[in-house]
């Protein structure tokens, strides 16, 4: 498969943290529906929220771009190239690989020049994710449907999926 394409808007919006950082997320998720109640303004918001970052770095579980390509490799073949933007407007991302088959979701992995994944977020929560390499040491945080959950959490992770037909 030749390209993967993120809207902009989208980057981290569903992503992998190691699972030390439930609680951040938590109280993250709560302060982010507050601050969204608390500036609704008909068809928006008149102000914007930015959530902090978390305590742990997914860099620190070590993953690497190696471990990813033989965990899903069989299941999410890896895309040629990567291209985040809006509208028109395209730019290459240089350091992100992409795992997605053709009409499916697709997770997206940003890594540093040592080759250890730095970022980890997907299109849409997938049952394949419980082939991550250390899946029990992560947690997955979907920022928009405010909910987050340790991938060790199989019964959790599937109603998840399905709550979001996603499974």
């Amino acid at each position: 498969m030749p390209e993967a394409y993120f809207h902009e808007d989208d980057y981290c919006q569903i992503e992998l943290l190691p699972v030390d950082n439930l609680q951040h997320c938590l109280q993250q998720m709560g302060e982010q529906q507050v601050f969204a109640d608390t500036h609704a303004s008909g068809a928006g918001w008149t102000d914007m929220y930015v959530r902090s970052a978390p305590p742990s770095p997914l860099s620190a579980l070590g993953i690497t771009a190696a471990q990813l390509q033989q965990a899903l490799g069989a299941v999410l073949p890896p895309y040629d190239a990567v291209f985040t933007g809006y509208g028109s407007y395209r730019v290459a991302c240089e350091n992100v690989l992409a795992f997605g088959g053709e009409d499916t979701e697709t997770l997206f992995a940003a890594i540093n020049d040592d080759g250890v994944v730095v970022e980890m977020w997907c299109s849409d929560g997938m049952a394949a994710l419980q082939l991550l390499p250390q899946r029990e040491q992560l947690l997955l945080a979907d920022w928009n449907a405010g909910l987050a959950c340790p991938l060790a959490e199989r019964a959790l992770f599937a109603r998840y999926l399905q709550e979001y037909e996603l499974d």
